[in-house]
């Protein structure tokens, strides 16, 4: 278990500080917009589907940027064409999934009608994103053993 490519790399310092810096960065990026910690955890205990998803996504995210910096730093040898995808699977999960001061952000631009349907469908963006992070981390070959 401990050769698993998700599991070995947070034996290194460099992977394990960018996978836990993109973690809390990503869970706690609502607050800023919400000004003030105290918002975000009042809407994160609100909102059902936060409960669950977003932990989903900041830790997946984190995995993500800690598999990406093993590659690039520690074993320079592995393939990490994946770049485009991973980040892809966060921002889509981030900001039209998960983060209630983003899609009112995002209806500057939009219409209103179509801001309050994204806000309707945001798990599924959530969930698409937690499928996309999971693609790219396998692709990483995060679930794969090595000697």
């Amino acid at each position: 278990m401990k050769n698993i490519l998700i599991f070995k790399m947070w034996r290194y310092t460099l992977p394990a500080l960018a996978a836990l810096a993109t973690m809390i960065a990503i869970f706690f990026w609502p607050a800023l917009p919400l000004r003030g910690i105290t918002n975000w955890f009042v809407i994160y205990a609100n909102t059902p589907y936060l409960t669950f998803l977003y932990p989903a996504i900041a830790i997946l995210s984190g995995v993500y940027m800690g598999l990406y910096t093993y590659n690039k730093k520690v074993a320079p040898c592995c393939s990490i064409e994946t770049i485009k995808g991973g980040a892809a699977g966060s921002f889509v999960g981030v900001f039209l999934g998960a983060c209630p001061a983003c899609i009112p952000v995002i209806a500057i631009l939009l219409p209103l009608a179509f801001n309050v349907f994204l806000s309707r469908i945001a798990p599924i963006f959530s969930v698409v994103s937690i499928a996309i992070l999971l693609l790219v981390i396998y692709k990483m070959n995060g679930f794969k053993r090595f000697a």
